[in-house]
């Protein structure tokens, strides 16, 4: 970004990045638990102990799912919620730079949010989850639940971010934006 005249928006585009893929998270694994919980039955929060399996092992990530229903166990789910965000406000920093540099808006910046989400889900799954040890999430909640919660549930609101904020995306004023 050298030379650009606008560095100042740097730490408050990271900072809102970080926010929309929070909320792309949450929407993200609430609809990966409800399917967890429902058609695949193994577990609403079945998801959340996968993730912290790596770190805890995986004796909750099993329970939950023998058990099925709501099975709860507060720590393991607590870390599999804070580690589940804390790699959505990564990715959602990653994007505001990408949207960014490209200066995404409308209906590219929409498109560009859903295919961004399939390639951290390809990221996520090929590449991360493997070289951390963590449970094959694709298969367990099933590859077609998987890219709907990518797609539409945690990066929709990346796409849509710079439809909202143009002026972090296009090097406009606020006011010359609208």
């Amino acid at each position: 970004m050298d030379g650009d005249p606008d560095t100042g928006q740097l730490i408050p585009l990271l900072m809102l990045g970080a926010l929309v893929g929070i909320i792309g998270g949450i929407l993200m694994a609430l609809f990966t638990m409800l399917a967890t919980a429902t058609y695949l039955q193994v577990g609403f929060f079945t998801p959340l102990y996968a993730i912290a399996a790596p770190l805890i092992g995986r004796q909750t990530l099993l329970a939950s799912m023998v058990h099925s229903g709501f099975y709860f166990t507060l720590g393991p789910a607590l870390l599999g919620l804070v580690i589940h965000l804390m790699w959505s406000a990564f990715w959602g920093m990653i994007f505001g730079l990408i949207a960014r540099r490209l200066h995404l808006t409308e209906g590219v910046a929409i498109i560009s949010g859903l295919i961004y989400g399939l390639l951290v889900m390809l990221v996520m799954s090929f590449i991360v989850v493997p070289i951390v040890g963590a449970p094959d999430l694709l298969r367990l909640v099933g590859t077609l639940s998987f890219v709907i919660a990518h797609a539409l549930f945690y990066r929709l609101p990346l796409g849509l971010w710079p439809v909202a904020q143009p002026q972090f995306f296009t090097g406009l004023t606020t006011r010359q934006a609208v």
